[in-house]
């Protein structure tokens, strides 16, 4: 496999990466980042083997990932769980984030304005969006009378 088809197919090789050698992190895996002269040189630190062994068993690994070799189709299989999975991490944290940042607006909203202006507020997002005020307060009430059974 060269260097710019190892580049191309990172993602995807990450998976495999881990099933076949266990010993890598992900933040080895980041610190490697598609490049295949890190990979070969993490591989010979981590399993201390000489810089001939650990390319011979990288290009062996990369050569049967290619030709869907003996196992390929497990490798395969592992490979874009741990693709999807990490894809899925990645939504995961972008969501939390965007939540976090969405209370500490509500927070910073709450501690700037009193009472009256934030009754004001209501009423004009009531009076701009009416159908949908109406949803929300069918809902909560709903909420609120489930929580007192």
């Amino acid at each position: 496999m060269n260097e710019e088809v190892f580049t191309g197919q990172w993602r995807q090789l990450r998976g495999a990466l881990k099933s076949w050698w266990g010993n890598l992190s992900d933040d080895d895996l980041e610190w490697i980042g598609g490049q295949k002269d890190r990979l070969v040189g993490l591989i010979q630190q981590k399993y201390g083997w000489t810089r001939d062994q650990a390319q011979e068993e990288v290009d062996r690994r990369f050569s049967e990932y290619e030709d869907g070799g003996i196992g390929d189709s497990s490798a395969n299989l592992k490979a874009t769980t741990y693709a999807l999975g990490e894809t899925a991490a990645s939504k995961a944290r972008g969501a939390f984030s965007a939540a976090a940042d969405g209370l500490e607006t509500i927070g910073s909203y709450v501690r700037g304005n009193n009472l009256n202006a934030m009754a004001a507020d209501l009423r004009e997002i009531v009076r701009k969006y009416p159908f949908y005020s109406v949803l929300i307060g069918v809902g909560l009430i709903y909420l609120l009378s489930r929580n007192k059974h």
